[in-house]
This record gives C-alpha cells, structure tokens and sequence, in this order.
C-alpha cells in the first residue's frame, strides 16, 4: 500500500513541476516572481466603443479660470464646507460641497443644463476634482467643459481675483446649505 502512495505523490510532483517548467517558457505564461498593479487607470470612457466619450476634467491656473468667468454659460461651484464657502468665494459660484446629498448633486447638474463650462474649486485642487470627475460622470453632456481651479480658492485669493462673502445667493435651498 505504501508504494502506491508513493507513486501517487511522485506523480502528482512531477505533474506540478512538468506544469512551471511549460508555465515558465511560454512566452505568456503566468509569472510568479512578482506583480505590479497597473499605474495608470484604465476606465473605458463614457461612451465606450461607440464613439469617443466626454471630454476629461481640465486643470487651469486661477487666472486662466477667471478669463471664463464673465460669459454667461460658465457656471462657477465651490465645493468648500458651507462656513468656508460664506467666510469667501468666487463671486457668483452655487455652493456644492464634496458631502453634498444626491438632491444637491442632481440639483447642480439641473444648473448645468444651457451651460458650456463648469469652473469647480475647493480648498485645493484634490477635493474639487474628485466633485468634477463626480459630475462629468453625471452629467453626459460631450460639449460641456469642466475646468478645476489648479490650487484652489487659496490661489484664486492669492491671485487678487473677485470674490465674495455670504450664503449663496443662487442656490435653491440656500437655507439647507448651513445644515450640510
């Protein structure tokens, strides 16, 4: 009985060692020695194969952002917490901060609507993308441009361009603002 559980286990050995020796000359066999998630993400745009999705979020200096300001079809968000957003703000941005709920969001992509850029700044150049990349993926619009502030309202500030105190005087539910 013992040399037939021997056999087996010899068997079984050289099956697996027969097996990484074909594993390791094919050219795309799996390597064991060592793995490297990918680097770079490889999200399939919007749109995926039937045609080009929309546009990726841009990031501008605060001067080049402020060149967009006076046309009528940019609409200007500030993500900032809402004590943030009243102590100073860009002048005439809706207040949409990075916890706002669904109702806020979708209230936002509603203000869109006619629009053709979408300037979005926050504290810093973090926070503000992730509620633009947020709303590019709302929003399923090909010619809507979304541009975050490079550096946030810190550089806006810094850079001497407008701004404004006070609750937001565009936003629909202004009073809910200070509970978010």
């Amino acid at each position: 009985m013992l040399s037939v559980v021997t056999r087996a286990l010899c068997l079984v050995g050289g099956g697996a060692l027969l097996g990484l020796l074909v594993n390791g000359t094919r050219p795309n066999g799996v390597r064991f020695a060592s793995f490297a998630p990918p680097s770079v993400c490889t999200m399939t745009p919007a749109g995926g194969e039937h045609g080009p999705g929309p546009a990726p979020v841009e990031s501008l200096e605060p001067r080049d952002a402020a060149g967009l300001c006076g046309d009528p079809s940019t609409l200007i968000a500030d993500v900032r917490p809402a004590t943030e957003f009243a102590q100073g703000h860009v002048t005439g941005a809706i207040h949409l901060p990075c916890t706002a709920s669904g109702q806020a969001a979708s209230a936002a992509v509603d203000l869109v609507a006619g629009r053709q850029t979408l300037i979005v700044y926050g504290a810093g150049t973090d926070d503000a993308r992730r509620v633009a990349d947020e709303l590019r993926q709302r929003v399923h619009r090909r010619d809507l441009r979304i541009v975050v502030v490079s550096g946030g309202f810190g550089a806006w500030n810094q850079a001497g361009l407008a701004c404004s105190s006070g609750p937001c005087v565009h936003c629909a539910a202004a009073p809910a603002a200070g509970g978010r």
